[in-house]
């Protein structure tokens, strides 16, 4: 209950810290990639957060992400090719032996968060969707895609048809950078 309350909380954070959620994926089974670089562990420029990477299915990755208290979240991660641009999906990880009572579960709504990756041997770089840019152009725009509001925070509704479009059209909105460095 605690692991699954965790890994809930990262996602209000996800939110909170700014970065757009979406309900559906930036990939199709077609575009997922498996790139055994990114296997290991990566740590952010903190030098606290930790960032996981094992294999998990042959276009998949498990994530275990560790944040500076110790506190833990595990996604389901996954880099799509799209037109040769990487992205990173991640996905919260349903665990099996989760002890939260399925009705409680069935009011949770796992949610997509994308990033724009660039890889070196010694780095991920990572960009996030930046919130602000986000909310001005729907505000400017407001049928370029589609999203709901949810208190206060938008979240994108749009079928991975339409985020693929969007994120390719947009790559200017990835400005949250951030480097994860091989530990």
């Amino acid at each position: 209950m605690k692991t699954k309350l965790r890994c809930w909380a990262l996602v209000a954070l996800t939110l909170l810290a700014g970065y757009i959620p979406s309900l559906n994926p930036v990939y199709t089974d077609q575009q997922l990639v498996f790139d055994a670089n990114v296997l290991g562990t990566w740590v952010q420029a903190n030098g606290q957060d930790t960032w996981e990477f094992t294999k998990r299915d042959a276009k998949s990755y498990r994530l275990v992400y560790t944040d500076k208290d110790g506190h833990q979240g595990r996604f389901v991660a996954r880099l799509a090719d799209l037109n040769g641009t990487l992205f990173l999906d991640l996905f919260p990880e349903q665990k099996t032996e989760d002890d939260t009572a399925g009705f409680y579960k069935f009011h949770l709504v796992p949610i997509h968060t994308i990033y724009r990756v660039k890889r070196t041997e010694l780095k991920l770089e990572l960009a996030a969707i930046d919130y602000k840019w986000f909310d001005k152009y729907l505000t400017d725009h407001p049928g370029a895609i589609q999203f709901a509001t949810f208190n206060g925070r938008k979240l994108i509704t749009a079928s991975t048809t339409d985020v693929q479009a969007f994120v390719l059209e947009h790559q200017e909105m990835f400005t949250g950078d951030f480097s994860l460095k091989r530990r």
